[in-house]
């Protein structure tokens, strides 16, 4: 099953946008409507696995931000899209980790192949639903329990994974890795994946960018000054 909850109050591209998903073979269900409180109400039944947003609904009603964060604070594992003309909230979107945004007026083809992958990354995620991340190092499997991880950091061409026992080496990319994490994980900086559980401190370097500390761990990874403005939303 994969169903699809639609907010917009513009009854036309309410209208478009449904019969665009409609197409989607993948889609077992679509909920659509212009209220941002009623987003909410039916997020909260129905669990679906991508809320499409308008950002910008009527004036008195909840915006498709703040229906966003409720939808999210309920259910973290619901892909979070948004719909916009304006690229203005982007930064107070990270706060509920927006897969992507779908800017007016919308590409049908774009959507559609949008909500394909989304589809399929949802089931990946059903099918992946252990604690346990699989990777490939060189001449061996490993199986990890992710709250063991502590981070993740971009070595040359590979990615060693830390943990507080064992550092584990693997050929695949971050991208790769970052698709089979859960919500705990953030990326920090284009060559690190933190654990946010793990998390002591984050402090400011000389150079502008942030080191993270761990509890337990005398390691420490790198955090962006991009990535730090993310992070203030989201702790």
């Amino acid at each position: 099953m994969f169903e699809v909850l639609i907010l917009e109050d513009e009854e036309y591209n309410r209208e478009f946008i449904k019969k665009i998903i409609g197409e989607v073979p993948e889609v077992t269900a679509v909920y659509a409507t212009s209220s941002g409180e009623e987003a909410v109400t039916l997020a909260q039944k129905h669990k679906p696995n991508l809320a499409l947003l308008d950002i910008e609904l009527s004036p008195g009603d909840l915006n498709g931000l703040t229906a966003a964060k409720s939808i999210f604070s309920n259910d973290q594992d619901c892909f979070i899209v948004f719909i916009t003309g304006h690229t203005k909230y982007a930064l107070q979107s990270f706060s509920v980790h927006p897969y992507d945004y779908v800017v007016k007026p919308i590409n049908k083809a774009k959507l559609k192949t949008l909500v394909m992958e989304i589809a399929e990354k949802s089931n990946k995620q059903k099918n992946n639903s252990s604690d346990v991340i699989t990777l490939k190092g060189k001449g061996e499997v490993f199986h990890i329990n992710q709250e063991d991880i502590i981070f993740i950091e971009k070595y040359g061409k590979e990615a060693q994974i830390h943990t507080g026992d064992e550092i584990f080496t693997t050929y695949q990319t971050l991208d790769e890795i970052e698709s089979s994490l859960n919500n705990s994980f953030f990326r920090s900086h284009k060559s690190y994946l933190i654990n946010l559980d793990k998390v002591q401190k984050v402090s400011k370097n000389r150079n502008r960018s942030y080191e993270v500390s761990f509890h337990d761990y005398d390691k420490t990874a790198m955090m962006s000054r991009d990535k730090y403005k993310q992070y203030l939303l989201i702790i």
